[in-house]
């Protein structure tokens, strides 16, 4: 499991993320698409299913069943992992509702007792 930084784009039509943080994932791939930025080229992505949770800090954690979301993976600006579409945005934030403290284990020391 790895945590990545994500990007918000609000004008995305497809979430995106960076193509070598999947090349060890066993991702099902469904297909290849073109995506046109802003500027450049566009460029063939293969476009995968993965399946994620959000991220928490380190005090909770999320309980939550992971959720399968579809993915352009290509070359991205290298300050970010993850571009993430509005909806596949607002799944995430769902899916933190669940975040919850994560339970502490305090050991306390029994005294053995004697009786006579």
């Amino acid at each position: 499991m790895k945590s990545v930084r994500c990007l918000k784009d609000s004008g995305a039509q497809i979430s995106l993320i960076q193509k070598d943080l999947i090349k060890d994932v066993d991702a099902q791939v469904l297909g290849t698409v073109t995506i046109k930025g802003v500027i450049g080229q566009p460029a063939e992505a293969a476009l995968v299913t993965l399946i994620i949770k959000p991220a928490t800090s380190d005090d909770l954690e999320n309980i939550a069943p992971y959720i399968d979301l579809c993915f352009a993976a290509c070359e991205i600006t290298p300050d970010f992992e993850d571009i993430l579409c509005a909806a596949d945005l607002e799944k995430l934030e769902d899916e933190s509702a669940y975040d919850v403290l994560k339970p502490t284990v305090v050991r306390r020391e029994c005294e053995k007792m004697c009786v006579r």
